[in-house]
């Protein structure tokens, strides 16, 4: 990076390090100045400026003032969302122990801000009549999907979780009433898109639960559930969209739960009572499974 160069000074002479020393406190007017004024503002001259702009590899003035340019902008930005981290260096257990509550709370109030009611009410109503119901992910969101596969199961719905397209078992299904969700912590992951074009083109309901970042993946499926995505620097940006997109996964969960109160009521009670087997029953049993 030309301004790690310019920090560094190596092997500068006394010219170079005036202009250098100018640049790095002033990298906003340098969009303002020729090199012949580069050169009167550091005291030297615009055949120093152009053998700097030589020594520092780039093909001459009009290139280090854009480079300058564009990295001065990426180091602001950094700045400002390094001071958005919730955490730093300093940060205790303590603090963490009280910070990661507010991670989750933001998260789920922001996205709930987010949330469309006529959207999630005609989903829920997708994936009520629907035979099966795939959800479809990749990386950390995989985990979200999983998560979300147990709990659907839990209610009786018959449900996969993918990575990618299976051509075969979709071909398998295509008689069914088949929901997919596409999962996206950004909105943009390529894979997501394609996969939602060709469930698309494959006559499959499509729903993409996502951040707002682009539009792309929102533009290709019939539904589309937004969630809130709060951009950091450090690992704990994890935390934000992976409870946004749980929170989202969890009212679809909870919606359907509802849709068949007494059955699935039925379900846990009978789940309870198997708890309660008498000893030699329980003993019968896992004979028979032996």
């Amino acid at each position: 990076m030309v301004i790690e160069q310019l920090e560094a000074m190596k092997s500068f002479t006394n010219a170079e390090k005036q202009i250098a020393e100018y640049i790095l406190k002033n990298p906003f007017e340098l969009s303002e100045l020729t090199a012949e004024g580069l050169g009167k503002k550091t005291y030297t001259s615009k055949a120093s400026v152009f053998r700097f702009c030589k020594k520092m590899g780039v093909s001459g003035y009009d290139e280090l003032r854009r480079r300058v340019e564009h990295e001065s902008n990426e180091q602001t930005r950094l700045k400002i969302l390094l001071e958005q981290e919730p955490i730093s260096k300093e940060t205790t257990l303590k603090d963490i122990i009280s910070i990661i509550p507010s991670v989750y709370e933001t998260a789920i109030s922001k996205t709930k801000m987010l949330l469309d009611f006529s959207t999630i009410s005609r989903v829920i109503g997708y994936m009520k009549r629907a035979d099966k119901v795939d959800i479809y992910s990749g990386g950390i969101t995989y985990s979200c999907a999983s998560a979300a596969r147990f709990k659907f199961l839990s209610i009786g719905m018959d449900c996969n979780a993918h990575s990618g397209v299976n051509e075969h078992y979709i071909m398998a299904n295509r008689d069914r009433k088949v929901v997919a969700l596409l999962l996206s912590f950004t909105g943009q992951n390529p894979t997501m898109i394609q996969i939602a074009e060709y469930l698309k083109k494959n006559g499959i309901f499509v729903v993409g639960v996502g951040g707002i970042e682009s539009s792309k993946l929102k533009d290709v499926c019939d539904e589309y559930i937004e969630m809130f995505n709060l951009e950091l620097v450090m690992s704990m940006e994890i935390l934000t969209p992976f409870t946004s997109l749980t929170y989202v996964l969890d009212i679809l969960f909870a919606a359907l739960l509802i849709e068949d109160y007494e059955k699935n009521l039925k379900y846990s009670v009978d789940v309870i009572k198997n708890k309660f087997i008498d000893k030699a029953d329980k003993s019968f049993y896992e004979n028979f499974l032996e």
